[in-house]
């Protein structure tokens, strides 16, 4: 079921209205149930993988806090604190081995439905280079909605669980609702049990403000959405499945429209889903913070797509960098090569790793892998940098104020952020590397001056209805300066002006969103993923 639909807002009416009549207890079995059959719009046969992925995990973090229970017992009979020490770690050994049969579950549920064929692929492209007529069957598993976003999110719990940093819940049916909450279970944001637990069971009553901000807030994701990122989509669309046609100067317009659309897109989903969940006054983690003003690749990464950023670093990153596995490789690398080798080998090995995953994580696909690769390779560059960069802002010390400086390194973490996208865009690594050199061998500004934008399937009208759709964009980007949220600030305007603006973003949504005769209402980028 679509955001951007009727269909969704009647839906979010019903279960609103649902939720109200009930008494305050029992309104998270109400959202449970609405997330249910949220997910079940998506194709009843998807429950079975979700609904798996939440008994394994009830069931070993059951056994989890059964063993704690154990111990817990036994440590506190004893006064010896040897004996104290050996049962710690006995418990410890046996709920890892939980911990890691769960992991290895659900995550394999994931491996299966989202890895199978494109290892299958390798695998027969493998056996044609030696010449063997032999093929392995694919298995064709169906994928189901968000089970990236929705399995990492239980990851976490799990992981958290094991290290104590979060309470069970014995509840399975509240452990159903933390995994396939409706509002994020299609494209995130990637939650935390202790925080989001603390409101999502709580049935906090409607009311008229969390109505009024949450609805600005889908309003907002639906201005995104169908005024700039599905307008522009056909003219991508046109460009992308035609490189050969368009190279060279059209290259750098197909990056820089897959900019606009990727950030549009994504983060107007994700505006909807936390004002979806605001609505029953639950607060999700906010997932962008203003990502195009990044200075580096880094800086873009903790501004963009915030929570998958820090799950992977917390539950991947950190725990590979300080590992055993690490740490013999960091003693090994100190002996070879040196103290400073030593250091930072781990750090990269590691970073590479987790840009390894992240590309995975995202598609099975040579272009993804790639991309993730790149990011891994971008910013290890940049950390080997850093000392340079240290002195060059010791001597140049206005340089960091300098508005122009700014522009310039905002422009360079863009440009950089978009050449590596390439890979994602075109479907095609060697199709990328081609489209990327075109920029150099064969240019075509006079062939881009004279056919313009005119060949890629959107009117003057089109552009100009996107363009204000922009305009729109940058000034609440403006209004956010500093972190406040464009609605408190909009609360700070006159009553006159307050309405105007949301009544001229509602005008824009129904008069100039792309749906109708000609458009199509396009799937969210990220639920795919």
């Amino acid at each position: 079921m679509l955001f951007t639909t009727a269909n969704f807002l009647v839906f979010l009416g019903v279960v609103a209205f649902v939720y109200g009549l009930f008494p305050q207890k029992y309104r998270w079995f109400i959202l449970l149930v609405g997330s249910m059959v949220f997910y079940g719009f998506a194709g009843p046969h998807f429950l079975a993988y979700i609904c798996s992925t939440i008994l394994v995990t009830y069931f070993c973090t059951m056994r989890i806090d059964k063993l704690r229970q154990k111990r817990d017992i036994l440590v506190a009979e004893t006064t010896d604190r040897d004996q104290k020490r050996m049962l710690r770690a006995k418990f410890k050994q046996q709920t890892k081995k939980w911990t890691v049969l769960c992991l290895v579950i659900i995550l394999g549920i994931l491996a299966m439905v989202k890895y199978t064929d494109f290892v299958i692929a390798n695998a027969n492209n493998l056996i044609g280079a030696f010449g063997l007529q032999a093929r392995i069957g694919f298995m064709r598993f169906a994928l189901p909605m968000g089970i990236s976003f929705y399995t990492f999110q239980t990851v976490g719990y799990v992981v958290d669980v094991g290290r104590e940093k979060a309470t069970i819940t014995r509840n399975p049916f509240k452990l159903a609702l933390f995994v396939s909450f409706f509002p994020q279970v299609i494209q995130g944001p990637i939650s935390r049990f202790a925080e989001l637990s603390q409101e999502l069971y709580t049935g906090a009553p409607l009311q008229w403000s969390n109505f009024s901000r949450g609805g600005q807030r889908i309003m907002w994701g639906f201005f995104k959405k169908l005024v700039v990122a599905d307008r522009l989509w056909p003219a991508l669309t046109v460009l992308t499945a035609n490189p050969d046609q368009f190279r060279g100067a059209y290259y750098l317009l197909s990056i820089t429209l897959y900019a606009i659309i990727l950030y549009m897109d994504f983060s107007g989903g994700i505006d909807i889903t936390i004002g979806v969940a605001e609505i029953f006054g639950i607060r999700l983690p906010e997932n962008f913070n203003r990502p195009y003003y990044a200075r580096n690749i880094q800086e873009f990464w903790q501004r963009w797509h915030i929570t998958m950023y820090s799950w992977f670093r917390d539950y991947v990153f950190y725990p590979m960098s300080v590992g055993k596995g690490m740490l013999r490789l960091s003693k090994w690398a100190r002996r070879v090569f040196g103290d400073e080798v030593g250091k930072r080998l781990p750090i990269h090995v590691s970073l590479l790793w987790v840009w390894f995953i992240t590309g995975l994580w995202h598609d099975a696909s040579w272009g993804f892998i790639t991309w993730g690769i790149a990011f891994g390779i971008v910013i290890m560059i940049s950390l080997e940098l850093t000392p340079i960069y240290n002195r060059f802002h010791a001597r140049f010390t206005g340089a960091q104020g300098n508005l122009a400086f700014k522009c310039f390194q905002i422009l360079r973490t863009f440009l950089i952020l978009n050449i590596i996208r390439s890979f994602v865009i075109y479907g095609s690594v060697f199709t990328s590397l081609r489209m990327m050199t075109s920029v150099f061998t064969n240019f075509g500004a006079a062939d881009f001056m004279s056919r313009g934008v005119s060949e890629l399937s959107l009117y003057t009208a089109d552009y100009i209805a996107a363009i204000a759709g922009l305009l729109v964009v940058f000034w609440v980007s403006w209004l956010e300066r500093g972190g406040t949220d464009f609605r408190d600030k909009m609360a700070t305007f006159r009553w006159p002006l307050r309405y105007a603006v949301v009544g001229l973003i509602l005008f824009m949504i129904i008069i100039l969103g792309a749906y109708g005769m000609g458009y199509d209402a396009h799937q969210f980028i990220y639920n795919q993923f």
